[in-house]
C-alpha cells in the first residue's frame, strides 16, 4: 500500500536527517530530544516496513543521490549556524515536509474511499508532538 511506502521513505529520511544534524548539536537537552525522536522514527519505519513486500520496500527506499544531497544540505546549512534555534528550525522544517507528503497520501486514500491505517494517523500526531517539543529551542 502506498501509504506504507511513504511512511518508510519519510521516517528513513527523518532518521537520517537527525543523524546528519546530530554532530552539530552542542546542547545536551537538544541532543537527547533528537535521539529520542530518531528512535520513534525508527519504530514507525519498522512497523511500516513489516507491511511491505520486498519489491515495495525497494521502491520505498530513497535514492543514494537524494541521501547525499540531504547530507550535503544539512552540512552546509548547519555549518553556517549551529545555534539551537537554527538546528531546531531545520528539524521542524523536515517534519513539516513529512507532514505534507504523508497528508497527501492520507487525502488520496480518503478520496478513494480506502481506510487510512492507524499507523499513518499516529505518525502525523507524532510529527506534531515532535514539532511542539522542538519549539522550546527556537
Amino acid at each position: 500500500m502506498k501509504i506504507y511506502r511513504e511512511i518508510v521513505r519519510n521516517t528513513a529520511m527523518g532518521a537520517q536527517s537527525i543523524d546528519n544534524i546530530f554532530g552539530y548539536i552542542e546542547c545536551d537537552k537538544l541532543k537527547n530530544l533528537a535521539l529520542s525522536q530518531k528512535e520513534v522514527m525508527e519504530e514507525f519505519y519498522d512497523k511500516a516496513k513489516s507491511e511491505l513486500g520486498a519489491d515495495e520496500l525497494e521502491e520505498a527506499k530513497t535514492h543514494p543521490v537524494q541521501r547525499a544531497m540531504l547530507k550535503a544540505g544539512v552540512k552546509m546549512n548547519a555549518s553556517f549556524d549551529n545555534s539551537n534555534s537554527h538546528l531546531a528550525s531545520m528539524l521542524i522544517d523536515g517534519y513539516n515536509m513529512g507532514i505534507t507528503s504523508v497528508q497527501k497520501c492520507i487525502n488520496e486514500l480518503n478520496r478513494d474511499g480506502v481506510d487510512v491505517p492507524s499507523l499513518a494517523n499516529d505518525l502525523m500526531k507524532t510529527y506534531d508532538k515532535n514539532i511542539k517539543a522542538l519549539r522550546e529551542f527556537l
